[in-house]
């Protein structure tokens, strides 16, 4: 059985609209989240209980998987695990800065689900000292948002490149 033209160049339109819809939204999610201003989110001061690196799995639409490394906090009487991430995988500013028993105040946003590590950290100060800056955060969601951005543009542009040698041909 051949599937006419007309239903393959609909089909690829569609996936290709569908998957720039889909990197615009996360842009606009990491760009919406770096918009927060510290005064709008949670903060908590607490007693570090537990504090350290683990491991972070990342699955890749559902078929493949990939680790990451994290730092984590768990502070007495929050009902999250919060985390931040370093592209660099370098903690040692973190473990050096925060250990158990130490009393810190964190800004997050609150997570729904309390077993998995909640990434939207803002910022830890510890004795009125700054270990994670706002900005960092800040600027890994900008980073993240123009490239989901110009990833749907380049998708939608490759799906409308995919159907331009078929424009002002006469379809049979």
């Amino acid at each position: 059985m051949r599937i006419p033209l007309i239903y393959k160049r609909i089909g690829n339109f569609l996936g290709s609209l569908l998957l720039s819809l889909c990197c615009f939204f996360g842009a606009y999610q990491a760009l919406t989240l770096s918009s927060y201003d510290i005064d709008q989110i949670n903060n908590y001061s607490g007693k570090v209980i537990e504090a350290g690196i683990m491991n972070k799995n990342n699955s890749v639409a559902g078929r493949g998987s990939f680790k990451s490394d994290i730092f984590f906090i768990k502070i007495q009487g929050l009902n999250q695990i919060l985390a931040t991430y370093n592209s660099s995988n370098s903690y040692s500013y973190f473990e050096e800065n925060i250990k158990v028993g130490d009393e810190i105040t964190v800004y997050y946003l609150e997570s729904k689900d309390t077993i998995k590590p909640n990434l939207n950290l803002f910022q830890i100060e510890k004795n009125y000292k700054i270990i994670l800056n706002t900005k960092e955060f800040q600027n890994k969601e900008i980073l993240g948002g123009l490239i989901g951005f110009f990833g749907g543009i380049i998708l939608l542009g490759l799906g409308l490149y995919q159907d331009k040698k078929y424009w002002g041909k006469n379809e049979k």
